[in-house]
């Protein structure tokens, strides 16, 4: 999400929180993703005007909690992976319409019904269908290597969806970082990142040169270092400033 923002001028500085402490969230309960929910909302207040809820797991529990609300006090703007779904689906309906779409996210994300109305209420002839892939979502998120079509995450399950859909919707921010291999696995399907739409939610700026971006790492499983290296190349940028 922060690469779509910076490429269209969308945001200069950028604070992330990479909350290792709560991964994988996808597999705990509602009150304890409703917990999180307040917890990120609290720490953004703290430090920005804008809060970016870069997890399907967590924008589809705010949205539960709090619907098209407004910004609760502290924070002039919300954007979550939800709206950024929405506005793929805007986007994208043309390539929806009479598909088959396959909606990859962690455990809740494939248990919810959100994705689906959203892709149904847009293309009243999609046939939408979900996966689980939390396994998928732990090994990415903690930068362990994937052995691709001989890799235990991706189970029966999961590869046998892929290949009997037109368009799979990578519903789980991380899945991104394997796009390529994902596309070169099932060279049939076309795979969609709602992440990559967050910029046209956001205005632009005048001056968004000499990017800043500050990281934060909870819990004990990866090391700040780690997710600066990954940062850094991911986005392109020189430094980050921790």
């Amino acid at each position: 999400m922060l690469k779509s923002l910076w490429r269209a001028g969308a945001a200069k500085n950028a604070i992330f929180l990479a909350d290792y402490a709560i991964n994988p969230l996808g597999v705990k309960s509602d009150a304890a993703i409703a917990d999180v929910v307040e917890s990120w909302l609290a720490q953004a207040a703290a430090v920005s005007d804008t809060l970016v809820i870069a997890c399907n797991t967590l924008s589809i529990r705010y949205r539960q909690l709090f619907g098209s609300a407004t910004a609760p006090e502290g924070l002039s703007r919300i954007i979550s992976m939800a709206d950024c779904f929405e506005a793929m689906v805007r986007a994208e309906a043309e390539q929806l319409a009479g598909k088959n779409v396959l909606i990859i996210g962690t455990e809740f994300t494939a248990s919810q019904v959100l994705y689906a109305e959203i892709v149904e209420s847009a293309c009243t002839d999609a046939s939408v269908h979900t996966v689980a892939a939390t396994d998928l979502e732990r090994k990415i998120a903690r930068f362990e290597s994937w052995g691709g079509a001989a890799d235990s995450s991706l189970t029966a399950e999961l590869g046998q969806a892929i290949e009997r859909t037109d368009v799979a919707v990578l519903a789980c921010t991380c899945f991104p970082m394997i796009s390529d291999d994902l596309e070169a696995l099932f060279p049939g399907v076309l795979f969609l990142d709602p992440g990559a739409y967050c910029a046209g939610l956001v205005p632009a700026h005048d001056e968004t040169n000499n990017k800043t971006l500050s990281i934060s790492v909870t819990g004990e499983e990866i090391s700040r270092a780690r997710v600066t290296e990954f940062a850094e190349s991911y986005l392109g940028v020189k430094t980050c400033c921790t």
